[in-house]
């Protein structure tokens, strides 16, 4: 069976129910998206009220939930389909850019950002309405290196980092 899931697609996940959630880029209208496996749509931010979502920078699935931070506002956004009472949370969030992000209780951890800040990891705590930072400061390779050009995936509480020339895998655990 194949399906078609849009185009401009940024992340890719499938959740512990063989769900796929996709997050699109470049301003495309489609948004974040749940499917079935069977190629259904099952839940759609058209109705989310989500902010200023225009692009899915970073996309975190674990268990059956997924974590956004969508472009321009970068609001960090909890969706919990199975909660029937505000299946869709929204909090306040100041790391503008990231590109990956683990999620462990009420902490997370953001990697990535603009220009010089490609390499940023920020520490943050989930409150009530809000996300607070830390601690700040960069990602580097055992050698002491920064990553530079990379593939990165954020999945519950790892990030997920590959830098060029994509032939291994590093792994930040925020739950260690």
């Amino acid at each position: 069976m194949s399906f078609s899931v849009g185009d401009a697609i940024e992340h890719l996940l499938v959740d512990e129910a063989g769900r796929i959630w996709v997050g699109h880029f470049d301003e495309n209208p489609i948004g974040i998206l749940r499917w079935s496996a069977t190629g259904r749509p099952t839940w759609m931010s058209d109705d989310a009220r989500i902010p200023g979502l225009f692009d899915c920078y970073a996309l975190n699935v674990s268990g059956t939930a997924a974590c956004a931070c969508p472009y321009t506002d970068f609001p960090l956004v909890e969706i919990r389909t199975d909660r029937r009472r505000r299946p869709v949370r929204v909090r306040e969030n100041h790391v503008r850019g990231a590109r990956a992000m683990a999620v462990h209780g009420d902490r997370v951890a953001f990697y990535g950002g603009y220009g010089e800040e490609q390499d940023r990891l920020v520490h943050a705590e989930l409150g009530e309405a809000s996300v607070e930072q830390t601690d700040a400061g960069l990602l580097t390779l055992p050698d002491g290196s920064c990553p530079g050009r990379r593939r990165v995936v954020g999945r519950g509480s790892r990030i997920h980092v590959q830098a060029d020339p994509f032939t291994e895998w590093g792994v930040l655990d925020l739950s260690s």
